[in-house]
């Protein structure tokens, strides 16, 4: 990593990679919020969770990499339900 250009490069990929998963993070958990049927949802989600870490797709993981993906989803699962009436205004005064 001698090469200053190819370490700004790798950083700046980082920076976007890391950008990228927090805008996916808040994608994912706002689907999974107004799921509607939100339990059904949760419960397939930890049963494919364990499919995908434990089976073929899974195998060539390192135990780190099982377990930031275990974080992930189980950070994204701790979203409570999203109200049935979503308004996000009515707390703003009239203009």
């Amino acid at each position: 990593m001698n090469n200053p250009m190819k370490k700004d490069e790798l950083h700046s990929e980082l920076d976007t990679l890391v950008a990228t998963q927090a805008g996916l993070m808040a994608i994912v958990g706002s689907l999974m919020a107004t799921h509607p049927e939100y339990e059904k949802f949760q419960l397939h989600l930890t049963g494919l969770l364990e499919v995908l870490l434990t089976g073929e797709a899974g195998k060539n993981f390192s135990p780190k990499q099982r377990q930031q993906a275990r974080d992930f989803v189980e950070t994204l699962q701790h979203l409570n339900k999203a109200p049935s009436k979503i308004e996000p205004l009515a707390e703003m005064p009239n203009l």
